[in-house]
């Protein structure tokens, strides 16, 4: 028997005879050796290698136990110290999953995990760093970990998504502190109180890209209602952001760490460095419009303003705000703040005198600005003592959207102009899109990190953008179609969920966090009324055909009728098993349709909140949206339904033939188009009046 396979190799006699096989064993040799080399080079095994480290430093004292995420890893056998007075003890290795969207040169396809311990031989001081020989059959790796001083350093605890839940700073005498912490999953955010100083001067960084982490981190800091004071994303050559800042004003602020494009997972961890220094500069003068006017704005136009003055006093202009009240005492006299009755009822510790009479008393922060104005002698630097507070508070000034999206995001604001364009909710901005090509013509930027509902007017000439930042910011924004601000609206702590105009477009409900309904006059832009009555968020918001009621839905799984003219409320639907996140009135105007997350819809009458129909859709329904005689919902399970509104017979299916996760619905007659946007930042646009898919494309500018 032949030992080599190319020996046995026929000999073709028409290449020549003897030189012919000779020239076919050579040929079938060097593929052989060639072969061979290549599963040598397949086999191979990898060296061990460290790209990043959870934490990504360790503090000294108690035990700590340490991740590293690598390629390689998954054979170690010892993780060694070579540092005196640090032991270590390997736990475990081997293969990992790779977060979406990275490759394992990125992110590490092995890890290996071990625990730290230190014993009574470690130096004093000890040193500033920690480091160990990482053991495989395949090779060897150095591993070195900065060692922070307990008490300089402080280790992230969850929960922490909120102003309310934030996690308390203390900052030491005269050094640095350093958080360790992690954006643990998508959409998390790492909120800290730090108590601040007027005039205190402030160095925050972020490190985490720089050292192998995945996460992009984005860095903001709010005073105590929760307004945007700085922000930093990307550094200088770095991802990794600073703020240096002088702090605005006495008492908490809140440093917020995230992820620029909402990733997270375990591995984007992060270290945070705060240096403080006592004030250099004297603290600055107090200004009305900056200041003060926010103030009496949020916490007590709603029941001191044009249509409603309790006590007879209004706070809605610089001019009504000094005269006097039902009492005849001075709300504010210039110099006196105990003389001021306003300040003596914002700062009362007697209930039933406290203001606002039926809300949290407010922040210290708030109160010292405006006894440091009534100190100044009330100076004004407004535009008009006589023009409406809301229409000379400057809006904030958001950070600029980046010019590509690294990560798409989620799809969640969806609308056609009446030109046919349609306009989609991005980070940061409205994108203003091509539905045939998904080419973008257009960019509308200065809006928060989040929208959530873009609405247009009925007369088409403009549209509403709602949308905030979750537990820190929320607004709605009303521009022109070519993109001019009108104006900000319902500016407040917390996200904004929807918005919608009246028949005529002369008001403007707005759906928020805070468990409240409210109505804005749509050209002054003043509040109208605010409606209490559900518990939770109220995610959505709807009017009645002729403008007599307002609808709503929300996270408490109910849905609501109110009278728009007195805030009454009319009737409670309480058979969704779910957060209620749709509501249209019938045309008729005395049924409603609401979607929830228990996957259907439901048809009520409002009188005695009495169940007609329901209709299941396969997946958690997000949105209804009227189209002319129609509406459409988009659903979980990848697919777009249209109904008609008049019975609620189903008219067709749109099917994205991947079971993409559908959130948001736009639908427009006249161009005969609907479009839908997914979970995971596509769009998919189809023939409304076929359901002829058309276009599918990702949101990216």
């Amino acid at each position: 028997m032949d030992r080599f396979w190319w020996s046995r190799l026929p000999v073709v006699a028409s290449w020549g005879g003897v030189g012919a096989c000779r020239w076919v064993w050579l040929w079938g040799f060097a593929l052989s050796v060639a072969h061979s080399a290549a599963l040598r080079a397949e086999e191979a095994p990898t060296p061990p290698q460290s790209l990043f480290t959870v934490p990504l430093s360790v503090v000294g004292g108690e035990p700590v136990k340490v991740r590293a995420r690598g390629r390689g890893l998954e054979g170690v056998t010892e993780v060694r110290s070579m540092t005196p007075g640090v032991t270590t003890m390997l736990l475990s290795q081997g293969k990992v999953g790779l977060p979406n969207g990275f490759p394992a040169e990125r992110a590490g396809d092995t890890q290996v995990e071990f625990e730290l311990r230190f014993t009574a031989d470690l130096p004093s001081p000890p040193p500033a760093e920690t480091a160990m020989l990482v053991v495989a059959p395949h090779g060897e790796t150095t591993l070195r970990l900065p060692l922070l001083a307990p008490d300089r350093t402080l280790v992230e605890v969850e929960p922490n998504p909120g102003f309310e839940t934030s996690q308390v700073v203390s900052l030491p005498a005269g050094v640095p502190l350093t958080i360790l912490g992690a954006i643990e999953r998508p959409q998390d955010v790492d909120v800290f109180r730090i108590a601040a100083e007027a005039g205190e001067h402030l160095l925050v960084s972020v490190t985490a890209h720089a050292v192998g982490s995945l996460l992009d981190p984005l860095l903001t800091l709010h005073d105590s209602e929760g307004a945007l004071i700085a922000t930093a994303d990307d550094g200088a050559g770095s991802r990794d952001p600073q703020l240096d800042i002088t702090v605005p004003r006495a008492g908490p602020i809140f440093l917020v760490v995230q992820d620029a494009n909402d990733g997270g997972g375990e591995a984007h961890p992060y270290r945070v460095t705060v240096e403080s220094s006592a004030p250099v500069e004297p603290v600055a003068a107090v200004s009305f419009i900056r200041d003060v006017a926010p103030i009496l704005q949020r916490h007590c136009v709603a029941c001191h303003g044009e249509d409603k003055a309790e006590g007879g006093w209004r706070a809605d202009s610089f001019a009504a705000l000094l005269k006097a009240g039902a009492t005849g005492g001075d709300g504010f006299l210039a110099g006196n703040r105990g003389a001021s009755e306003v300040f003596g009822r914002i700062t009362s510790t007697d209930a039933d005198l406290r203001m606002p009479l039926d809300g949290e008393p407010l922040a210290a922060a708030d109160i010292d600005a405006i006894g440091r104005w009534i100190d100044a002698g009330l100076p004004f630097d407004g535009v008009s003592a006589d023009t409406f507070l809301v229409d000379q508070i400057p809006p904030p000034v958001h950070p600029a959207a980046p010019s590509t999206y690294t990560m798409l995001p989620p799809v969640t604001a969806l609308a056609f102009t009446p030109a046919g364009e349609l306009l989609a909710g991005g980070w940061r901005e409205v994108l203003v899109i091509d539905p045939a090509s998904g080419g973008v013509r257009s960019r509308i930027g200065n809006l928060p990190e989040r929208s959530t509902r873009i609405a247009l007017r009925p007369a088409g000439d403009r549209f509403a953008v709602a949308g905030g930042v979750p537990g820190r910011l929320g607004e709605v924004r009303l521009f022109t179609l070519s993109g001019g601000l009108l104006r900000v609206l319902a500016s407040g702590a917390d996200m904004v969920h929807d918005v919608a105009w009246s028949g005529d477009g002369s008001r403007i409900a707005v759906a928020s966090s805070d468990a409240t309904v409210r109505i804005f006059d749509a050209e002054s832009g003043s509040l109208v009324r605010a409606i209490p009555g559900h518990r939770d968020w109220v995610l959505a918001v709807a009017w009645s055909p002729d403008g007599s009621r307002i609808a709503t839905g929300s996270r408490d799984r109910t849905a609501k009728v109110f009278d728009a003219a007195t805030g009454t409320l009319l009737a409670t639907y309480g058979r969704h098993d779910a957060p209620v996140r749709g509501i249209i009135f019938h045309p008729a105007g005395e049924e409603m349709f609401s979607a929830s997350d228990a996957q259907k819809w439901d048809r009520w009458k409002i009188t005695e909140a009495a169940h007609v129909r329901d209709t299941h859709l396969g997946g958690e329904v997000f949105q209804l949206v009227v189209a002319g005689e129609f509406f459409a919902a988009p659903s979980a399970n990848g697919k777009a339904h249209l109904f008609k509104l008049q019975d609620g017979e189903k008219v067709r299916e749109y099917d994205t033939g991947t079971g993409r996760r559908l959130i948001s619905v736009a639908a427009s007659v006249p161009a005969d188009l609907v479009a839908a946007g997914t979970q995971d930042g596509r769009v998919v646009v189809w023939k409304l009046s076929t359901a002829e898919r058309l276009a599918e494309f990702p949101l990216q500018p």
